[in-house]
């Protein structure tokens, strides 16, 4: 489906594709440094994502070097376990400044099911909360195990989506509207704010703009809507101004997801 495609439905909603990922081979990184990307203390990250099968610690995305085992920032949802989402970052000296992990007021999250994630962090306001998040607009519940005012090391070489950086813990499920937004802020707390991503009641996409830029009047260094099949080693379109990412996958490639989070 071409950009144009992906018009406005109603007043700013948004017609949505997804790409689904098999949980064994697939996943897409960018195989370089974000371009533009500075270290700071703060981001935005949203994505919509539905689990087919969950097979523990799946990671939505982890900016690090390649191969390494860890994320110097990564979100990992943990449905199965006692932490619905987990947040993690790292300084430059590879010391861990934040490690989160929250409940779902709002249930759990189930397979077969999409879910909108929105997450805010700025790690001025260690130690008691550095990040703010809210699942389906319920608010997300964090312990904080580390969180320190510290930079985040986002000058890594490399960043992916669906997998840690060493290939491990895939993602099992579909993906759409991913943004990163490394060195932006918003305040999630404000409603307003929240409805720049998610249609009030309907908890349906909106139209971030053609750069992703809507939200915040910045473009961000990842905004990959995710445009169905990607066969494998080929270009997966970042809109944001980060650089384009590729596709790694089987011989079946990543193919278009069975639903959308628009339907």
């Amino acid at each position: 489906m071409s950009h144009a495609v992906l018009a406005a439905v109603g007043p700013n909603l948004k017609f949505c594709t997804s790409s689904d990922f098999d949980g064994t081979n697939d996943y897409v990184s960018r195989g370089a440094q974000l371009t533009g990307v500075a270290d700071s203390k703060i981001g935005i990250f949203s994505a919509w994502f539905r689990i087919d099968s969950f097979g523990g610690n799946e990671y939505l995305l982890s900016h690090a070097d390649t191969g390494a085992t860890g994320s110097h920032f990564g979100v990992r949802l943990d449905p199965g376990g006692s932490a619905a989402v987990n947040i993690f970052a790292r300084n430059g000296a590879n010391a861990s400044i934040c490690e989160l992990g929250s409940t779902f007021l709002g249930g759990s999250i189930t397979t077969g099911v999409w879910h909108h994630l929105i997450l805010e962090w700025a790690m001025t306001r260690a130690p008691s909360s550095p990040v703010v998040g809210y699942l389906d607009d319920s608010a997300l519940i964090f312990t904080v195990t580390t969180a320190t005012d510290d930079t985040i090391d986002y000058t890594k070489n490399n960043c992916f989506i669906g997998a840690l950086a060493n290939a491990n813990f895939k993602f099992n499920g579909c993906l759409a509207e991913m943004y990163y937004a490394p060195g932006q802020s918003l305040d999630l707390t404000v409603t307003a704010n929240r409805r720049k991503f998610t249609a009030y009641g309907s908890l349906r996409p909106l139209f971030l703009g053609l750069d992703g830029s809507l939200p915040t009047g910045t473009q961000p260094i990842v905004y990959i809507p995710f445009l169905g099949s990607y066969a494998n080693a080929t270009a997966v379109v970042n809109l944001g101004s980060g650089g384009n990412f590729t596709a790694t996958a089987d011989a079946g490639g990543i193919t278009a997801g069975s639903s959308n989070p628009s339907d």
